[in-house]
């Protein structure tokens, strides 16, 4: 299949995205005619524009459908009561207990939903429940940059979030003979890791996010360490552990098969086929999580492309990968996930296709590879995240083996044959890499990035697709400059005696961002967890490096839950609290 058959309907998907509102479907019927009087002499011109027309009206159409099946915003608070199935593991934070269901109301409407109990009781996996749930929307927190919590409940099928009522009835242990098997053997692996002492508890709890994809086990303040080594993609059931097990099965079915006194004709297939089990199952295990299926799809698709014809069918296989993903839903285009995963290997086959047999050694090209990853990385973390960690290339290089080549495997058999000793010493393992990562956190700087204009974005990705070319490419000192502007980008401040005034998004809080032509000031940072995932990428997105004044209204977790993040990434140069301004205003 030529490439730009499945461009053409990705660029389509995409380019619904990306428009500001729902046109009506004749606008496409319009488009769609435009290519018709190019059709005989520019054909492939011509179905090109035909299928991103497709591609754009596909996306709209089942965007449109996602939204209309979530819960109404007119009945945003309301207690209905329902059948609840708990279709996720349940997780207890300390506050609350937290797990993905699946409820019904007495209509026959269905809801895949994010519940909370605040009573923090036992939710069973796969039992199914009757009681009262407060429902709401899926919306929440969106700033310039940061979470966006309406795209990723879009991304993965969050139609509603919901709180448990404080009665319930209990009306079945299990509804679904498969997948509620699946969750009880991710159940039991759990409390088989639950069972260690509290030493190593953080390792274990590691352990549950190698193995089950339970990543919610860590807590929020491990995952602060992770970001600024770069870090957070190698604590989940990620397409890369995904596939470095698939190869792990592979090599493993090859040696057995050099045990064998006569080889099978066609061992090739027999290694595919091992490779592709242990992906499968590997994936059952995170409990088949949309963004695994989303790796395992696109690693599968690649990887079979490459072994049949090199790296120009590799480039099929991903074009192919991608429309396939995107035809199954469309919202896959909204997952920072999805994009990376995709990205670092288009990065790899490019920098690949540019330098076929050139007889270098594995390490060259393994470093190659690096290069080509980190360099692809610059304007999508910076886009995505709005800051980027400077030592990411370092730990990466240093972690990725640590992790797909001991630490995942580890998990996985200790997970699979749950002796103590063996997940202790998995857990001791998991526990001083964690501490070891902690202490390489405190040296590792972040570098914000504000949110730069299209052309700008643009720009940055086609000066990387330039310096990954050979080196006979003569636009190298174009690419850097470019990449120059955009780590360096900052937007224009204020006139002078002008203010600028933003009211950041930070769900139940407060943070305010003030800006004159010389001075930062942020007012509150709301909690722990928003000021990590809202606060302090808004302030990077709108161009701040450091703040000047950090005013914290009073001691309250909604106000200033997120202050000791804020004051260790941007240093504010005073933190005066209300209390302390009072009395300097009596005294004055």
């Amino acid at each position: 299949m030529p490439i730009y058959l499945p461009s053409a309907f990705c660029a389509g998907v995409l380019l619904s995205f990306a428009l500001p509102a729902a046109p009506p479907f004749w606008l496409f019927a319009v488009w769609a005619s435009c290519a018709v009087p190019i059709l005989r002499r520019f054909p492939r011109t011509a179905v090109f524009v035909l299928l991103t027309c497709a591609g754009t009206a596909y996306g709209v159409w089942r965007t449109e459908q996602a939204l209309s099946a979530r819960w109404p915003l007119e009945r945003q608070g309301e207690a209905v009561e329902m059948t609840v199935r708990a279709a996720g593991l349940a997780q207890d934070d300390g506050r609350r207990v937290r797990l993905e269901a699946e409820a019904e109301t007495s209509g026959g409407r269905r809801y895949r939903v994010q519940l909370s109990d605040y009573q923090r009781r036992e939710w069973p996996a796969g039992s199914v429940w009757r009681l009262k749930l407060k429902m709401r929307p899926p919306i929440g927190e969106e700033n310039i940059g940061g979470f966006s919590r309406e795209a990723w409940a879009l991304a993965n099928g969050i139609d509603a979030s919901a709180t448990a009522g404080a009665e319930r009835q209990l009306l079945a242990n299990s509804e679904n003979g498969f997948s509620d098997g699946l969750l009880c053997l991710r159940g039991h692996i759990r409390s088989s890791w639950q069972r260690l002492p509290p030493e190593v508890a953080d390792g274990a709890a590691l352990m549950r996010a190698l193995s089950i994809g339970e990543q919610d086990a860590l807590s929020g303040g491990w995952w602060q360490v992770f970001r600024p080594l770069g870090l957070n993609h190698l604590i989940s059931v990620s397409g890369l552990h995904v596939s470095m097990v698939a190869l792990l099965a592979a090599w493993l079915m090859k040696r057995l098969l050099l045990l064998l006194p006569a080889a099978p004709r066609r061992p090739r297939i027999w290694m595919l086929v091992a490779g592709a089990a242990a992906a499968l199952f590997y994936s059952g295990l995170a409990g088949f999580a949309v963004p695994t299926l989303r790796s395992m799809l696109m690693i599968a698709s690649v990887a079979a492309a490459w072994s049949l014809g090199g790296t120009a069918s590799a480039w099929r296989g991903w074009w192919s990968a991608l429309a396939l993903i995107l035809l199954l839903d469309p919202s896959a285009a909204l997952a920072a996930g999805s994009w990376l995963s995709f990205g670092l290997v288009a990065a790899l086959l490019w920098a690949d296709s540019c330098r076929t047999g050139d007889g270098k050694a594995w390490w060259i090209s393994a470093l190659r590879g690096q290069w080509a990853a980190t360099l692809a990385s610059l304007p999508a973390v910076g886009f995505l995240f709005s800051a980027l960690p400077t030592a990411s290339p370092l730990a990466n290089a240093a972690a990725i083996p640590w992790f797909s080549w001991l630490l995942v495997p580890l998990a996985l058999t200790a997970s699979l044959f749950p002796f103590y000793p063996l997940q202790y010493a998995a857990a001791w393992l998991g526990q001083h890499t964690l501490h070891v990562l902690a202490v390489m956190a405190q040296f590792a700087p972040e570098w914000g990035l504000a949110a730069a204009p299209w052309p700008l974005l643009l720009s940055a990705l086609a000066a990387v697709a330039v310096w990954l070319l050979p080196r006979g490419a003569a636009l190298r000192p174009w690419a850097a400059v470019v990449l120059a502007g955009f780590l360096l980008y900052r937007p224009a401040p204020p006139k002078e005696g002008r203010l600028k005034m933003v009211v950041l998004d930070v769900g139940q809080g407060l943070a305010v961002y003030f800006q004159t032509a010389s001075h930062h000031l942020l007012f509150d940072t709301g909690t722990a967890g928003a000021a990590q995932m809202q606060t302090l990428p808004a302030l990077h997105a709108h161009g701040v490096r450091r703040l000047d004044t950090l005013l914290l209204s009073h001691h309250d977790t909604d106000h200033d839950g997120g202050a000791p993040l804020i004051i260790r990434a941007l240093k504010p140069r005073e933190v005066p609290s209300s209390r302390e301004l009072v009395a300097t205003t009596h005294r004055s």
